[in-house]
């Protein structure tokens, strides 16, 4: 008899004095980081051979153009290593005190912040849209960066998180914030 393991979740909850701590590390998409990670030697390559071609004495090259290409190659190479660091080690820590929703995205080299007043803070919900192949992703969400299965309102604007996390937990996650701040 073939047996499914329980899934456990990847998040951990922790009430504190204040209110909760949620941390929920990235999911890991272990062909993505191969990817990157063989991609990002070939970059690494590509910009010493065009630094070292621009600072050459013997170099005919437009360099107005090399420029160019270098400042391109440049910003896909940083935003191959934020990818690549994102999906290795990167964390959402969310944490709800009794005033406010603060929202962290770290990284091992640094860290984004929001913080969002609770009181304006409404209609926390699940999300989960399907994906396909050819589904209709918008930014980075290909890319395991963005998006998000937990939702809330702040003012006229919606704010996302639990990156790829599974319908399941996210619900768990928020009947848990909706226990201990019932105005959500």
């Amino acid at each position: 008899m073939a047996r499914v393991e329980v899934g456990k979740g990847r998040s951990q909850i922790d009430n504190t004095v204040s209110g909760l701590s949620i941390t929920i590390p990235s999911k890991k998409n272990y062909f993505l980081i191969l990817f990157l990670a063989f991609w990002l030697m070939g970059w690494a390559f590509g910009e010493v051979m065009v630094l070292m071609s621009l600072f050459s004495p013997e170099n005919n090259a437009p360099r107005l153009f090399l420029f160019a290409w270098l400042g391109g190659w440049t910003v896909g190479g940083a935003f191959a290593i934020y990818a690549l660091l994102w999906n290795i080690k990167g964390q959402e820590i969310i944490n709800i005190s009794g005033i406010e929703l603060q929202y962290i995205r770290r990284l091992p080299i640094f860290q984004r912040s929001k913080e969002f007043d609770l009181s304006s803070v409404t209609n926390l919900r699940v999300k989960v849209e399907e994906s396909s192949m050819f589904g209709n992703y918008r930014g980075m969400e290909p890319w395991g960066i963005s998006g998000g299965s937990i939702v809330f309102d702040y003012g006229y604007s919606t704010h996302k998180f639990g990156i790829k996390l599974d319908e399941a937990e996210a619900k768990h996650i928020v009947s848990t914030i909706r226990q201990r701040f019932k105005s959500l």
